[in-house]
Formats: C-alpha cells, structure tokens, sequence
C-alpha cells in the first residue's frame, strides 16, 4: 500500500468517513481511502484534527513528523504488540560481544557489497568509464576483505567510515560538476546531492524502522549502532546494506535523467544552505516510491525459496531473516546484495 506524503504547508489532515483528507483554508487538496494507506510522512507545519489522529491509531497507520527540509522529528504510532521471546533473545544477542560482532560484520559487508555493485552497474554502459569510479570499486575489494578481521565494534566502524568515504569518491565520479559535489556531509548538507542522500536515508529508515517493529524487535537495540537515546538503531542496522541501492542509485538517477536538476534548489542561511523546493521534492518522493515498488529477486521471497518481490518486501524479509538469525543458531544472517 502506498504512502501519503504531505509538504503542503498550512494543511491539516482530517477523516471524512473511511478517507483521510488533505485540507487548507476551505479547500479539499486531495483525499485517499484508509484501508488504501500504508503510511504518512508529513513534512514541516502540518497539522492532523483530533478524530484523524484517533482513526489512524486504530487502523495502526503509522505517521511520521519530518522538518521542511526531511529531518526527522518524531512519529505517531499505536499500540505495538511486543514479540517478548524475540526481544529477550535480543538483548541476549546483544549482551554477546562475538555474536553482536559477527552480526555488525555482516551488515557492513553488506553494505560495501553493494556500494561496490552501485558503481560497477553506473560505470559499466559508459563509453568512457571513470577512472576514479573505477579504482573505487577495486578499493571495495580491499575494504571488504579486512571486515572480517575486526575485532572490535569501534574498529569496525572506523572499516565501515574509511570504506564509505573510498566509495563516495567514485559515486562523485558519477555526478557532473554542476551538482557540486565533493563528499559525503550531513550536518548540515551543503548541496543538492548530499540533499537528497540525507532525505533518502531518513525515508529509508522510516521503512525500516516499520519493519523490525513489525517483526517484534526492539528497534532501538542494534548490533552496528550502539545505543543512543531516541536513535532506532536496528533500524540503522538493516537500511546499511540497502543505502545503496535504495538511495545512492535514486540519487543518481534521477539527477542523470532530469526528474530533478539543479534549478529545484536554493540557497538557505547557515543552518540550511541548500533549499530543496517543493516542486522537486514531490518528484524526488513519486521516484522513492517508484524505487520502493520497484521489483527484485529475494532468497525467500516464495514459499518455496527465491522469488520476485519489491524492495520494500526485501526490507521486511530481511527483518525476519534477522529474527531467524537470533533465534536459531544455525541459522546465520545473510544480507541482501545486489546483482
């Protein structure tokens, strides 16, 4: 089912029967049915009425409250019905230094799978490949090979940032120079493309975090990402591998393609350098969901074994594979990688 993003400013989210409706001032700007609706990411100054917020909570329609420019800011959710076996062996996972270890191990070798399939797919069909994209990728090989050799969650962090970091610099490789790209930076983005990776990565972590609720985890519990107050850090766990070829892939394409070019961005004050405009976000957001709905080939995505699914299946799966993986001892978590 889809989700109802909200960028309108001023509007207020209200029911109407079995609709929830998007209005301001007078006017109705546009409705859709409740049991039609996964979600709700609302950005800025939106507001919901009293019997919206009670309907959505009973029909467990999650919203979640971002800034004008996609930060997270917080989330309504009902009532959520904890899988207690699953969560105690949760923490007992994560009590376990060599398990927990382990199992950070694999998501970041996950993640640098598939940064190292991202720009081999976006240098391959190139007449010219470059060069920088190129030995990124060879540089991948490396850093994937000493994760395993890591004997510390700090450690491998640090394997996890030092491979981040090689890899952005051939993801640069792949934007034109217009776009003003120079590195990964968060706070604040400095420009459109590290714009739209942080908007992406918290919309990813949205799903995410939707996922291992649903499967029974405690969200803010995770192997990779060490506790923090507020932080869904399992969440954080699972989108690593899933950056890439979620987000980094999007972002690519559809500044390559047009869907969003330089003009949908101005510049903002000290805090917010770049402005990213609500005509260009509202395409970025249909591409995201396009990306999300977008099919792929998962291990368990049949009865049977592999089998078609969209990604956002693939995000859920890999939530109880996980979920496997901490019950069963024979039962390893393997992360999902690109072809």
């Amino acid at each position: 089912m889809p989700t109802l993003y909200v960028i309108e400013q001023g509007a207020v989210l209200a029911c109407d029967g079995e609709r929830i409706e998007v209005r301001r001032e007078d006017a109705v700007l546009g409705s859709i049915p409740l049991i039609k609706l996964d979600d709700i990411v609302v950005f800025g100054n939106v507001g919901l009425s009293t019997p919206a917020i009670k309907r959505l909570l009973d029909r467990g329609i999650e919203v979640v409250f971002l800034t004008t420019d996609g930060r997270y800011h917080g989330r309504l959710v009902g009532e959520v019905t904890a899988h207690v076996a699953l969560r105690q062996a949760q923490y007992a996972r994560a009590a376990d230094a060599a398990w927990a270890l382990d199992q950070a191990q694999r998501f970041v070798a996950g993640k640098i799978r598939n940064q190292r399939a991202v720009l081999h797919r976006f240098t391959r069909n190139r007449s010219n490949p470059p060069a920088e994209a190129e030995r990124a990728a060879a540089e991948l090989d490396y850093e994937l090979q000493r994760v395993g050799r890591t004997t510390k969650i700090n450690a491998l962090m640090g394997l996890e940032g030092s491979a981040t970091a090689r890899y952005f610099r051939g993801f640069r490789a792949l934007i034109g120079d217009e776009w003003q790209f120079t590195s990964r930076q968060r706070r604040p983005p400095p420009d459109p493309i590290n714009v739209l990776l942080s908007l992406g990565y918290t919309l990813l972590t949205h799903k995410a975090h939707g996922a291992v609720q649903a499967a029974g985890f405690d969200p803010y519990l995770g192997f990779l990402h060490q506790v923090e107050y507020n932080r869904p850090s399992l969440a954080l766990d699972l989108i690593e591998e899933f950056r890439p070829i979620l987000v980094d892939s999007l972002v690519l394409r559809v500044c390559g393609d047009g869907r969003v070019t330089t003009s949908d961005f101005s510049p903002g004050d000290a805090a917010r350098p770049v402005i990213f405009g609500d005509e260009g976000k509202r395409r970025f957001l249909s591409a995201f969901e396009e990306r999300m709905r977008t099919v792929a080939t998962h291990p368990l995505g049949s009865d049977s074994g592999p089998g078609k699914v969209s990604y956002l299946r693939c995000i859920e799966l890999q939530a109880r594979r996980l979920a496997r993986a901490i019950r069963e001892k024979e039962q390893p978590y393997e992360a999902f990688t690109a072809r």
